[in-house]
């Protein structure tokens, strides 16, 4: 979890923030619904996906304003902090490293519903949805997903791009390494280790090797 991309940094916000989403899809649009639950959706200057030409204009009355070329275009000239929303680990972190080498930001989308530790650490470009847990000194890195009830225990790692679905569990000092997929109500054990790129079926269980 050394890869520039897993930093795990403090969750902050601007007073003049403005936000763009990458990907108008199906995470995209949860993306949304997490700004707008936590009262910010005013701050939303659209989406912004390769495949504008054949979405709607507008997604729950946000404009799709171009692909991620012209995204990147409009870095160059004002700050934007930008949420990468594509499912696809490896293409959402790939997308967002490329963002990141122009010079731009990115912002985590807590739910109000969600709970972070003060002591724990979240990533920039995450998103938790409703019911998510990351509890005390838990680090979760950049640009991970952790979905409705999911939780990440204390002191456990996850790398940069993992996707937590609904109702999975890291447990207490659990290692989960980048761009891993945990299933739906999944679990990685006590101190047990998922190596980057895994995935790890729904109702799947990681044991700790040797037990204990």
């Amino acid at each position: 979890m050394s890869q520039p991309e897993a930093e795990a940094r403090g969750i902050d916000f601007e007073e003049e923030m403005r936000l763009a989403i990458v990907g108008a899809g199906g995470y995209g649009r949860l993306a949304l619904d997490v700004l707008i639950a936590a009262g910010i959706s005013d701050r939303v200057l659209g989406f912004y996906d390769d495949a504008h030409a054949v979405l709607p204009e507008k997604v729950r009355g946000f404009p799709v304003l171009g692909d991620i070329g012209m995204l990147k275009s409009m870095l160059s000239v004002e700050p934007v902090h930008v949420i990468v929303a594509i499912t696809d680990n490896r293409t959402r972190l790939s997308i967002a490293n490329s963002i990141r080498a122009l010079g731009g930001s990115f912002f985590t989308a807590v739910h109000p519903g969600a709970y972070v530790s003060g002591a724990a650490m979240v990533g920039d470009g995450s998103v938790l949805a409703a019911g998510a847990v990351v509890h005390p000194n838990a680090v979760v890195g950049s640009h991970s997903f952790i979905g409705p009830g999911a939780l990440v225990d204390r002191d456990a790692e996850v790398g940069a791009g993992v996707w937590l679905s609904a109702g999975s569990v890291v447990g207490p000092g659990a290692r989960v390494g980048a761009r891993v997929l945990l299933g739906f109500n999944s679990g990685v054990g006590r101190k047990a280790s998922v190596g980057s790129d895994t995935e790890v079926g729904p109702l799947r269980y990681v044991a700790r090797e040797g037990g204990g």
